[in-house]
């Protein structure tokens, strides 16, 4: 390693010279003399990537790029509502949130299976880490370079092949029943339970599920009944629910929006 050239030491001899009118910019000269000879400081060449599981509230408003599979995606609930792309690497999932017109540019980037690098910013949402994203610009496709848990083929948003469908990606651990909360609304949640009560509503279904700490109502419209056998979901039938904790008709309840929402336990 070259050594660090004694720059300042030659200032007595530079301005001793006679043709230096101006000795006060010697000391800004024999800086940037310095610096030419000491060298620059290295730029990294690649964005580092962030774990999703080292995703935590102590990066609230940093920048970080993310390599993640997308598992799950879910349109705008409402009105002024965001799009909701669930992340998943390594076992770990993550929230990415971004506005319609966002996705009017995304295109084919955001579909169900994709590997994508994501240059976000790490927000909260009612207490929850959410990953946020102002531009189309901020995604890309990772051409073949998947994460090591990568699915080998796409999950499809359609009617799974098992009649009783498959549990999408969520939470790893069922919440309990009583820890469900009026404040958790847009949170999503999978609980196991029973169905103790099933009544037919306008294009859907309502259900009643408990776990041996407390009930709660599913709603289920026709997308959410897409590959499931209705006829089977009677009081006693366990099953596993995933979705978003909603308000319907001024109670909680969990309001599933996918195919695939609702998976029965065997018989």
């Amino acid at each position: 390693m070259m050594p660090e050239p004694n720059c300042f030491r030659s200032i007595g001899r530079l301005t001793s010279a006679e043709n230096l009118t101006r000795r006060w910019i010697l000391p800004i000269f024999v800086g940037i003399l310095c610096t030419n000879l000491a060298g620059q400081i290295p730029v990294l060449a690649d964005d580092t990537l962030t774990p999703v599981a080292s995703i935590t509230k102590s990066l609230i408003n940093q920048q970080i790029t993310v390599q993640a599979v997308i598992s799950n995606i879910r349109p705008p609930v409402s009105a002024g509502a965001p799009y909701v792309v669930t992340l998943t690497q390594a076992g770990a999932s993550v929230p990415l949130v971004f506005w319609p017109d966002v996705q009017a540019q995304l295109g084919s980037k955001i579909t169900a299976g994709n590997a994508i690098r994501i240059r976000a910013k790490v927000t909260t949402y009612r207490d929850q880490i959410q990953l946020h994203i102002d531009s189309a610009d901020a995604i890309d496709v990772a051409n073949g370079t998947t994460t090591p848990t990568a699915p080998a083929t796409p999950t499809a948003p359609a009617a799974p092949a098992n009649p009783q469908g498959a549990t999408p990606p969520g939470p790893a651990t069922p919440t309990l029943i009583i820890r469900i909360k009026d404040d958790w609304v847009d949170r999503a949640v999978v609980i196991s339970g029973t169905i103790s009560g099933s009544e037919k509503i306008d294009q859907g279904l309502q259900l009643s599920v408990q776990d041996g700490t407390g009930e709660i109502q599913v709603v289920l419209g026709q997308r959410a009944l897409t590959g499931l056998p209705v006829a089977e979901l009677q009081p006693g039938r366990a099953l596993k629910v995933t979705g978003p904790i909603k308000l319907y008709e001024g109670k909680t309840a969990i309001i599933p929006e996918a195919p695939g929402a609702i998976a029965l336990a065997p018989q």
